[in-house]
């Protein structure tokens, strides 16, 4: 039975393209023309008879069957690319400097380098880690996972997921009253974090409030020390809801109400475009993006 098997350069335009939703960024990332991956799309939705995208005017949306072949076509692509490595091995091995935000590598990245390190021992990571600055340094890092507003002219950025603001605090903070209401919970002390000072008025927007209408009783300069402040039992913190996952998972702290606000702007996997075909950061983009797909309070961040 001959094998009905879609052209590889074809299948690969279209993860990257369901994976960024832009056939510009894709084309960027597999070093092509923009007009190549809509020609590779084109006639891979010839070849299987159906639409895998929605053209929005300027923007793309995955069909119902787009979105759920690309699931298995990604897992495909991710099983040839680890099996040619394990077996063949990489001559771009070496060092691999990953910027990335104190409060991700702590609480959520570091973790998970051990998976990474399996699955591609050559490569050696070293963590670039600060915990204030929100900017990628391209002469520092070959790429980073960083939290941005905007986006700067000559780096490549692909949007991991946007975070949930909420609040957490520990469980004695509100023993008296599990069950509160926001307007009662906005009688306790709250934390602010001087490195993401709009978390608190962003926080409280919705409500038609500011600042002055809660007691702020203290300031920590990131979230790592708002987050043990909380669990101390200081105060009140708003924080992205990933930061936190970990010690609401643990009973360290609990979400008083449920009042849930996007942040601003959104987190993302920025590289310079000299890395377009360095394997090392290729793999560790896709490595990465497998690990947030799987992350389930990731997906479900925003």
């Amino acid at each position: 039975m001959k094998r009905h098997i879609p052209s590889l350069h074809a299948l690969r335009a279209f993860e990257a393209t369901a994976r960024l939703l832009s056939f510009q960024q894709a084309a960027k990332e597999l070093n092509v023309t923009h007009s190549a991956v809509s020609h590779q799309i084109k006639n891979l939705e010839e070849d299987l008879g159906q639409p895998l995208f929605e053209r929005l005017g300027r923007t793309i949306a995955l069909t119902e069957v787009g979105a759920a072949y690309v699931v298995e076509i990604r897992e495909a692509l991710n099983m040839i690319e680890s099996s040619t490595y394990r077996i063949f091995g990489d001559p771009d091995k070496g060092d691999l400097s990953v910027q990335v935000y104190m409060g991700i590598a702590s609480r959520w990245l570091v973790q998970r380098l051990g998976d990474f390190r399996d699955q591609y021992p050559d490569i050696n990571i070293a963590l670039y880690s600060s915990y204030y600055d929100w900017e990628f340094e391209s002469n520092a890092a070959d790429i980073g996972i960083i939290y941005s507003e905007t986006t700067e002219p000559g780096l490549m950025y692909q949007q991991l997921f946007k975070g949930m603001l909420i609040p957490v605090c520990s469980p004695d903070l509100i023993a008296d009253n599990p069950d509160l209401t926001v307007m009662e919970l906005l009688e306790k002390p709250f934390l602010r974090i001087k490195e993401s000072p709009n978390n608190l008025p962003e926080w409280l927007k919705p409500l038609g409030l500011d600042e002055s209408h809660v007691n702020v009783v203290s300031e920590r300069d990131n979230h790592q020390l708002a987050l043990e402040a909380a669990i101390a039992g200081h105060g009140v913190a708003i924080v992205q809801s990933f930061f936190a996952s970990g010690d609401i998972a643990g009973n360290r702290l609990v979400v008083p109400v449920d009042m849930k606000v996007p942040e601003i702007g959104a987190w993302y996997l920025v590289r310079p475009s000299r890395t377009l075909s360095d394997m090392k950061v290729n793999y560790f983009s896709n490595w990465l993006y497998r690990q947030i797909m799987a992350d389930k309070t990731l997906l479900h961040a925003g």
